[in-house]
C-alpha cells in the first residue's frame, strides 16, 4: 500500500517514502537524486523544488484558463 506523506508541512505532499519518488507527475515520472530528496524533499525546503513549482504554476494557469472559459 502507498502511504503518501503526512500533511504536516514537514515534507512535501508529494513525495512518497516507501517508493522513494515523486508523485508530481508533469508527463511522466520523476525520481529526485538521493542528495535532492535530503535537501529538498523531506524538509520544509520542498516548496524550492523546481518540479514543485513547476507543477503549481501548471495548476494555476489551468485554473486561470478554466475561470476566463467560464467568463466567456
Amino acid at each position: 500500500m502507498t502511504h503518501f506523506s503526512e500533511k504536516n508541512d514537514s515534507n512535501c505532499p508529494f513525495w512518497i517514502e516507501c517508493n522513494a519518488q515523486c508523485m508530481r507527475r508533469l508527463g511522466g515520472v520523476y525520481i529526485p537524486l538521493p542528495h535532492y530528496t535530503e535537501l529538498l524533499c523531506k524538509t520544509r525546503q520542498y516548496t524550492n523544488c523546481s518540479h514543485y513549482l513547476l507543477g503549481s504554476l501548471a495548476a494555476m494557469n489551468k485554473a486561470e484558463f478554466s475561470n476566463d472559459a467560464r467568463v466567456l
